[in-house]
């Protein structure tokens, strides 16, 4: 299947795994591996999947997880496959509890058993402590300690996923925090940018001037930074960020769709190039109250219009 998998594919996959669409579902391979070729120029991005684990405990919409199991069958239907998945924040539905982590790691699975590596960032709506009971590696792998950070080699380009979630501590079922960047992630992602030898794309849940993550003076310094990409807003958006009114401190920033929470309903994919990387979206749906099969306004021209829609990032 070609990589822009069609917006009817996806809504038919919802009617399987929600029962509120019809249609045609799309098919992941059989369990117990893929025969089918990995592409390492290729990786896709997902963000603000916001999965509840604790339905009984905290009713909602159902959408989000069916909306889930259809992207992640969409990533299992391309061909070749994605070597990478990367997930931008908010894994949890809005407090970061446990039982999210774990059954978003089983909506995962299927990824990881076809060979797709995983990595994942944490948003304003999840909580270190929990996500680390689900994955542990991450507390041993990030070079920043107390932080869930990571360093994504691609041919052509390197990623770096930062930890913008607030280091605040609250309680179970409070309200989420903004967004912060502290200085001991500050001062490696600036050596890091300043060793490196190839092109870098700066990635976080938060943008570079939200809340208290002010990034832009940073990356704006950075020869070997070459744009941004952030989740949060729930809204496929290219655009500019800048320090100061000097024309030569603009950057490039990609904002993510939501997986199925609100707003822009898709996924991105990334293909890299020695000269550049090409990131397209695949808008599945729109909505913002009541969920997929509900009138809104505007929702088939908005997801005709950025559907297939291209960023390209000279490297």
């Amino acid at each position: 299947m070609a990589e822009n998998t069609s917006r009817r594919a996806f809504l038919a996959g919802l009617a399987a795994a929600g029962g509120m669409l019809a249609g045609r579902a799309v098919s992941a391979p059989a369990a117990g591996g893929c025969s089918k070729a990995m592409d390492p120029c290729l990786a896709v991005f997902i963000s603000d999947l916001h999965i509840n684990g604790l339905k009984d405990e905290i009713p909602t919409h159902q959408y989000e997880e069916a909306c889930f199991r259809n992207t992640v069958a969409a990533i299992l239907a391309l061909d070749p496959l994605p070597a990478n998945v990367v997930c931008f924040g908010d894994i949890a539905y809005h407090w970061g509890q446990r039982e999210d982590y774990v059954l978003a790691a089983r909506l995962m699975k299927p990824l990881a058993d076809a060979g797709i590596r995983l990595t994942l960032g944490l948003g304003n709506h999840d909580r270190r402590d929990s996500f680390l009971e689900v994955w542990p590696e991450y507390a041993k792998t990030s070079p920043v300690p107390g932080r869930i950070v990571s360093k994504l080699e691609l041919p052509h380009v390197d990623l770096l996923m930062l930890d913008t979630l607030n280091a605040l501590e609250v309680e179970k079922f409070k309200k989420s925090r903004p967004g912060e960047m502290d200085g001991a992630q500050r001062e490696w992602l600036a050596e890091t940018l300043k060793a490196s030898t190839k092109p870098v794309l700066t990635c976080a849940h938060h943008k570079p001037g939200e809340d208290k993550v002010a990034l832009a003076g940073l990356l704006m310094k950075s020869g070997s930074c070459r744009g941004y990409i952030h989740g949060h807003w729930h809204k496929w958006a290219r655009d500019f960020f800048y320090a100061g009114w000097n024309p030569q401190h603009v950057k490039p920033y990609v904002g993510l769709p939501s997986t199925g929470h609100w707003g822009d309903i898709g996924y991105a994919t990334m293909r890299t190039f020695p000269d550049r990387v090409e990131i397209t979206n695949h808008q599945c749906d729109f909505f913002f109250t009541g969920g997929p099969g509900d009138a809104q306004p505007m929702r088939a021209d908005v997801v005709r219009e950025l559907d297939g829609q291209k960023v390209t990032l000279r490297i």
